[in-house]
């Protein structure tokens, strides 16, 4: 029978790994996918010869994953049992950051008595940074538990040939999620000529050649490696300097990528000190400080060491996430120094472990709520789109490389094509994108534009230029991007000007403010407005239509800018009668109703005048 001490250190670790799957299912989503992630909808929804081939079309263009295929490829079976919901998507990375957390304990068990170790799997629980990346339908999170393991087996290794297996198929699976684990391969080496460094047997000192065979499986991937770095070639990345990846890589461990900069400074610099102590005076057990001390320095800053010197020849760091494999070093270290503190002088350790909680708490407050970290709002988009789409439609989507995303939320509401026109040698198509353009506003009645950019694609906003000289803009609505800007814009080729023996049903109805109502028309779930100003007005008007049944109790209301909120009254000439056409939703249970229509200062919502009674409507 196991002793109580262990029956309460594993409860506890269960507790821990109940906490860390709460806290990333928590919201999981609540926001919309972002770019990146509709990526990995592109290779969770293609069959698997197109994944293990790291290709993605764009337009007609094949291009090259950035990214190596593991993740996608384990993405892309679970996806088949799961389906690609948000919460479905991202719950694969979910479970991998889970599954990072017993991890953190058994390698810092290393090192640490089991209240330690357990401190350690707790800072990696509550990491906002881990949050962040297990609410994610991208490789980081699974990166990390490979990367980690691979640590932990290479700590074994030596010991147990299973754990030699483990080491290498870990340590390749690292490789073949995120090209950057290469970074990690010297300080395996490192630490393995540390724990060999009193071996008297060639077999024994032989293992600090271990590093190599995952080494090795990376020659299947270096054609693709030159594929994606000259698609990159100059896009990105730019050159930083170490002081700058530093602090990045601080705040980001410490609390995360959701918190002010010049909030997170003092979280950081407590976050730091403890580090700092745990090196210089590590609570360890069985006399290991040297090789702690070592080891942890070595897990941090070979590989940061290896990114900058090669950044010196191309750039390589991007952002704090592709070196999130470098983290659980930071946490060990953290937890060695709340150790030591709290055997030297305790009431200092509480305050610190508290100013470290509550930067925790904040970062995580900021993740889940608040929308300045938030996603991009892609769901708003596509619910404006979808209520306010009707036949003879026709979208432009800018840029190409955002149509998975828009087909994710959008479907096929409408006729689509991406512009502008992409190259195989980069170069721009104006002449093609301006008759696409044209032909759109000839054989359609209104053409959206919905604007996602990429500084790639469409840097000079050309499409944009394109449509406003061809056409008029009618409407245009912004919503929140915190990566993207996102603009949805309505053209016509020229305003809906009539004549009255244009209107189906006539009619000529004063409002105040120089409006007349000269006539409106009815045909399925379509109603047309003519509009017509006495004078020019300095403000646009809005309209309110509605559907009420014959006791008077509403059955539907649309209220809107006549033509939209860029073609509105202040923009039209005196004498001009303007058609202003509504989509209806046909109400139920069948009935009688009447159609009600009211126009009003856009501004305060004043009424114009009287509620006026158009007619009777039959829904059978």
């Amino acid at each position: 029978m196991k002793s109580s001490p262990f029956r309460v250190q594993r409860l506890a670790l269960y507790g821990i790994v109940l906490l860390a799957f709460a806290l990333r299912v928590y919201r999981l989503d609540a926001q919309a996918l972002w770019w990146d992630e509709s990526l990995s909808v592109y290779r969770a929804t293609r069959d698997l010869a197109t994944v293990f081939a790291n290709t993605i079309r764009i337009q007609n263009i094949l291009t090259v994953d950035t990214l190596p295929q593991l993740y996608f490829v384990l993405l892309n079976l679970f996806a088949r049992a799961a389906g690609i919901s948000e919460f479905a998507l991202r719950f694969f990375s979910v479970v991998a950051n889970v599954a990072t957390t017993p991890l953190l304990f058994v390698l810092a068990r290393r090192w640490f008595a089991p209240s330690m170790a357990l401190l350690a799997a707790s800072l990696g629980t509550l990491a906002p940074l881990y949050v962040w990346y297990a609410q994610e339908a991208r490789p980081y999170a699974l990166v990390l538990f490979w990367s980690t393991l691979a640590v932990y087996a290479l700590a074994r290794a030596c010991a147990s040939r299973l754990w030699l297996g483990v080491y290498v198929v870990s340590g390749i699976a690292a490789l073949y999620t995120h090209y950057y684990s290469i970074f990690l391969l010297p300080f395996h080496f490192v630490v393995l000529v540390w724990w060999q460094k009193n071996s008297k047997r060639w077999s024994e000192r032989a293992y600090v050649l271990l590093p190599l065979v995952p080494l090795a499986a990376t020659i299947f991937l270096l054609p693709q490696i030159r594929a994606s770095a000259a698609g990159n070639a100059g896009t990105g990345p730019y050159f930083v300097p170490l002081e700058i990846i530093l602090r990045d890589l601080l705040n980001s461990f410490s609390v995360g990528i959701t918190i002010d900069l010049t909030s997170a400074w003092w979280f950081d610099g407590v976050w730091f000190g403890l580090w700092l102590i745990g090196i210089a005076l590590p609570n360890v057990m069985n006399n290991r400080r040297a090789e702690f001390r070592l080891f942890d320095l070595a897990y941090l800053f070979v590989p940061i060491a290896c990114v900058q010197i090669l950044s010196y020849f191309r750039p390589l760091y991007q952002n704090s996430r592709y070196l999130i494999a470098l983290s659980p070093a930071f946490y060990l270290g953290v937890a060695a120094g709340i150790g030591a503190l709290m055997q030297r002088w305790k009431p200092a350790a509480l305050a610190a472990l508290s100013v470290c909680l509550i930067g925790t708490g904040m970062s995580l407050n900021n993740l889940y709520f608040d929308p300045r970290w938030g996603k991009d709002d892609h769901r708003a988009w596509a619910a404006s789109l979808r209520e306010r789409a009707r036949p003879g439609d026709f979208l432009i989507l800018d840029s190409p490389h955002t149509e998975e995303l828009y087909r994710y939320y959008a479907g096929d509401m409408m006729p689509m094509t991406t512009l502008p026109i992409l190259r195989a040698d980069g170069k721009s198509s104006p002449e093609i994108d301006l008759q696409i353009v044209r032909e759109a506003y000839r054989q359609n009645v209104r053409v959206w534009f919905l604007a996602m950019h990429t500084p790639f694609d469409d840097p000079e906003n050309r499409i944009d230029k394109i449509l406003n000289q061809e056409g008029v803009l009618l409407d245009q609505a912004e919503f929140a991007g915190t990566s993207t800007q996102i603009l949805l814009s309505q053209f016509m080729h020229a305003l809906p000007i009539v004549e009255p023996s244009d209107i189906q049903h006539p009619l000529d109805i004063a409002f105040a403010g120089h409006l007349r109502l000269r006539g409106y028309a009815l045909a399925s779930g379509i109603v047309k407005l003519y509009w017509q100003l006495a004078e020019p007005v300095g403000e646009d008007y809005a309209v309110s239509l509605r559907l009420v049944d014959l006791a008077g109790k509403s059955a539907g209301q649309w209220d809107a800018v006549p033509l939209g909120n860029r073609a509105g009254s202040s923009t039209w000439r005196a004498g001009q009668i303007i058609e202003e056409t509504r989509a209806v939703v046909v109400p139920r249970p069948p009935g009688i109703y009447r159609l009600q229509v009211v126009p009003y200062h856009a501004a305060t919502g004043f009424a114009l005048g009287e509620v006026i009674t158009l007619g009777e409507i039959s829904i059978p």
